[in-house]
């Protein structure tokens, strides 16, 4: 597999049906980045971890490591071919690189965000990811946001997740100890 820069282009950022090679792209990526990072536990996250709900066919990833400077782990990253993405915001305690694969002739943008075990991108991701299996009617209402946020702009983060906004504080609202 080869890591190559993140897609821009738009065909990236439509909403599509959930697809199961996603399942097959994580697994891809995870070995890749396992082969050549110590310290590092990654998990699907994201939309494309849950079955049948539709999104961008971006694959998230959250990358778990004991180390305690994660701007550390990130540049490991990034001498294993990820790169940081200018759009993207990038805080201190926020750690995020990104890549795209080519996998069955079609090109997967890849979104990995670096946290510490029990980080709200791990431990309320897998919540997150629980709910939405669980409850077809907030799968419905999520994909609606989306949809909202996609004729809205399609390129555009900030619109996409101010349009979700209001769902995901539902969904989180449901998440134990929050």
């Amino acid at each position: 597999m080869k890591i190559e820069p993140f897609d821009e282009g738009l065909e990236h950022r439509n909403i599509v049906p959930y697809d199961p090679i996603y399942a097959d792209v994580f697994g891809k990526v995870r070995a890749y980045a396992l082969a050549r990072l110590a310290d590092v536990e990654l998990m699907h996250i994201g939309s494309t971890a849950v079955a049948e709900l539709r999104g961008k066919p971006m694959i998230d990833i959250a990358a778990i490591t004991n180390e305690s400077n994660l701007r550390e782990k990130q540049v490991e990253f990034e001498l294993a071919g990820f790169h940081r993405r200018p759009v993207w915001v990038d805080k201190d305690e926020k750690p995020y690189v990104c890549a795209s694969v080519l996998h069955q002739g079609r090109r997967f943008n890849i979104n990995i965000h670096i946290c510490h075990r029990g980080d709200p991108v791990h431990k309320d991701s897998l919540a997150f990811i629980g709910i939405l299996q669980r409850r077809p009617d907030l799968r419905r209402k999520y994909e609606e946001a989306k949809d909202r946020a996609h004729a809205i702009d399609p390129a555009n983060p900030q619109i996409y997740n101010r349009e979700k906004e209001a769902v995901i504080k539902e969904i989180e609202a449901l998440i134990p100890g929050r």
